[in-house]
């Protein structure tokens, strides 16, 4: 199996937001899963929440190599907040889910183990920056909405 997926986010480095694009790519090789990027320490422990996720809402994780890029690598990247785009860029690369609603969007949310999405912190200045962007649509954590 191989493939690529791609999602939006938005991130906040220091007092600007900023658009990041979060790729997922399967390719032959040993099993495990690599985070890039430059992300901080919650991030690195992200591929355990997201391989546990995915696996417990019952969708096979890939049992090849999965690399997930942050872009641009040179804004750094924090939060748990990244965790919902890197599953779906994971899923999409697995061919796991359609595609079609996915241009002109960001998702924003932390994964619990089992696969509920959490609340994240600063949603309203994300989303702003999001909408300045370009973005039409945010897929955010139901508790989030208001």
């Amino acid at each position: 199996m191989s493939g690529l997926g791609r999602v939006h986010s938005v991130g906040l480095n220091a007092f600007a937001a900023d658009v990041i694009e979060i790729q997922a790519n399967i390719s032959a090789g040993l099993p495990g899963l690599t985070i890039s990027g430059s992300v901080d320490t919650s991030l690195r422990e992200a591929k355990e929440r997201v391989r546990a996720a995915i696996a417990n809402s019952a969708i096979q994780f890939p049992t090849t190599k999965v690399t997930i890029a942050l872009a641009p690598a040179r804004l750094p990247k924090s939060g748990p907040g990244f965790d919902l785009p890197m599953a779906v860029s994971v899923l999409i690369a697995a061919q796991k889910v359609p595609t079609t609603r996915l241009p002109g969007t960001v998702m924003l949310g932390e994964l619990a183990l089992d696969g509920r999405v959490r609340p994240v912190r600063g949603v309203l200045p994300l989303l702003l920056a999001a909408r300045e962007a370009g973005f039409e649509r945010a897929v955010v954590p139901a508790e989030n909405v208001a």
